[in-house]
């Protein structure tokens, strides 16, 4: 299951060996290669359940355009206001809480 868990993220390199052997109940860690280009995601779905999704080491996040190496200062494709409403430049449109 954290194997398909992983694969849903990204690639799974491994797993925790104290996740694994159940010693730790309130979460898992498993290490997971993602694609910096493309925005993280902070839950997932699997089996019509809904994981939240933590990050450690990741550096910089941008929370603008959701991607990892640039804060929202620097993002090239930001978000624009516009009507007070949120136009993501993907051209997805989005309240000021998203």
């Amino acid at each position: 299951m954290l194997w398909k868990i992983g694969g849903i993220l990204g690639t799974t390199d491994k797993v925790d060996p104290i996740t694994e052997s159940h010693a730790r109940v309130k979460f898992v860690r498993i290490c997971v290669e993602i694609d910096t280009t493309k925005p993280i995601t902070s839950n997932s779905f699997i089996d019509d359940k809904t994981i939240k999704v933590e990050y450690e080491n990741l550096g910089l996040i941008c929370f603008s355009c959701g991607k990892v190496g640039h804060s929202k200062e620097f993002c090239k494709e930001g978000i624009v206001e516009k009507d007070k409403e949120f136009i993501a430049d993907r051209g997805e449109k989005q309240n000021e809480w998203q």
